[in-house]
């Protein structure tokens, strides 16, 4: 299980120890059962708070399945562009 992000009224949230498929679950049920429900999940950054989002037909929600970066790469000097502010 990873990280999920997920967009709600614009702001950044975020949900672990859960898949994707889990959470498209369980809001398509909220969604099409009519009966609004409520989403726990993180708010802020570095120390989490509880937020919960209301969950019902006609809300906007992203979900972002955040994947691990892949290996490391080191740039040689040729590959490294670095701007100049004089440029």
């Amino acid at each position: 299980m990873s990280r999920i992000d997920i967009v709600y009224g614009g702001k950044p949230y975020t949900l672990g120890d859960r898949t994707v498929e889990s959470l498209r679950t369980e809001i398509t049920a909220a969604v099409t059962s009519g009966v609004p429900s409520w989403l726990r999940v993180n708010s802020g950054a570095g120390r989490y708070q509880d937020a919960y989002l209301l969950i019902s037909p006609g809300t906007a929600i992203a979900i972002v399945d955040v994947q691990p970066n892949g290996p490391d790469v080191t740039l040689t000097a040729e590959e490294t562009f670095i701007a100049d502010s004089t440029e």
